[in-house]
């Protein structure tokens, strides 16, 4: 079975593709399960299998990790205690993303939809939140925040107190700018043509005197 090419960790830069796609390598090979499921406490052939799953998951992690990065991690002797060492390096926690929220900014120049803005938006304010629950209606009231737009939006035709209240709202606004958009370049078109066909009449108009 051929594996998953990964680039290896050499940082905090692409930790979170990184992580996403040693675990995605993990479970195609199947041994993901020694990074949460406790060891076996009787059978000689279950306890084989499992030390092999697990230096083999160990060393598929290992193997992701860069020339600067290995020497720091090859200490670790199984999978699970490998993979936490990394996350603690660099799983960024609620306060980071916090922090991220708060400096999230939006920009009419930016080349990025509403609907763009919205998950990115959602995204960090579930990560900023440090409550394993996360309620629905603080995440909606963090996403109006950033887009007060849409807040109106929501506020006068739909429901702002829900993520899905907000993105409908969104998906409305955007299909209304794609419409107009829509009709401006139409709009452009047919001037063009007319400026295009009064050039030709006065061409053959000159000619004819």
């Amino acid at each position: 079975m051929a594996t998953i090419h990964i680039k290896p960790l050499h940082g905090a830069d692409g930790y979170l593709r990184w992580k996403e796609s040693v675990l995605l390598r993990l479970h195609t090979v199947g041994v993901a399960h020694v990074l949460s499921d406790e060891p076996p406490a009787d059978g000689a052939q279950e306890a084989k299998k499992w030390a092999r799953d697990d230096a083999l998951c160990r060393g598929h992690i290992l193997a992701a990790l860069s020339d600067r990065l290995l020497p720091v991690y090859v200490r670790h002797g199984t999978g699970r205690a490998l993979w936490r060492a990394v996350a603690r390096t660099y799983e960024p926690d609620s306060f980071y993303w916090e922090l991220k929220f708060e400096e999230l900014e939006f920009h009419n120049d930016d080349d990025e939809t509403l609907l763009e803005r919205v998950a990115r938006a959602e995204a960090l304010a579930v990560a900023a939140s440090s409550s394993p629950v996360v309620s629905d209606e603080s995440v909606a009231y963090k996403v109006c925040t950033k887009l007060p737009d849409l807040a109106k939006d929501a506020v006068m035709h739909g429901d702002w107190k829900t993520m899905d209240g907000v993105w409908e709202s969104a998906q409305a606004m955007e299909r209304v700018r794609n419409i107009m958009q829509a009709r401006l370049v139409r709009q452009e078109r047919e001037d063009m043509v007319c400026h295009d066909q009064q050039l030709e009449q006065r061409h053959v108009r000159k000619k004819r005197r």
